[in-house]
């Protein structure tokens, strides 16, 4: 942002933020019915244009294991010389990298979307009949210049 916030414009969101965090618990006290409110729980607009984002059951099987639950392990299949978790562009970069200072590694790259590239992947869509392609988390990429010979590789 190259613009400065001022002072008084400061000052005049954060109560605005702070009213609005005050008042909302006492919305049915004043009689409000807040049920209009509330979205369906298959609410998923993503889901309406064919953007994936999570599979069911990643998100629940992650916050059981953190709350202790356990799996028994399966018989090791297949032997690996690298495994990388997540596919996004840091995943992606170590099996890269690892490839290149070993051409024959046998490396698996582990994400929970069926679709590589983290944050930065790439957005493809329909809109009226016309596919629209975009890129995701990246357009705040700013100034390459300024990276490392390997970022900038």
């Amino acid at each position: 942002m190259k613009s400065r916030i001022t002072r008084r414009d400061f000052l005049n969101g954060t109560q605005v933020a702070i009213g609005a965090a005050l008042l909302s618990p006492w919305t049915e006290v004043f009689g409000t019915d807040t049920s209009k409110f509330r979205l369906a729980s298959d609410y998923y607009p993503p889901a309406k244009t064919g953007l994936r984002g999570s599979h069911h059951g990643s998100w629940e099987t992650m916050h059981a294991r953190v709350a202790g639950a356990t799996w028994p392990a399966g018989p090791i299949e297949e032997d690996f010389d690298l495994v990388v978790v997540g596919g996004g562009i840091s995943g992606l970069s170590a099996a890269h990298f690892y490839r290149r200072e070993n051409p024959s590694a046998r490396i698996l790259v582990l994400d929970n979307h069926d679709d590589f590239g983290g944050h930065a992947k790439r957005n493809e869509f329909t809109v009226n009949g016309q596919t629209r392609i975009a890129y995701g988390g990246t357009e705040s990429i700013d100034t390459p210049s300024a990276y490392t010979d390997v970022s900038r590789a």
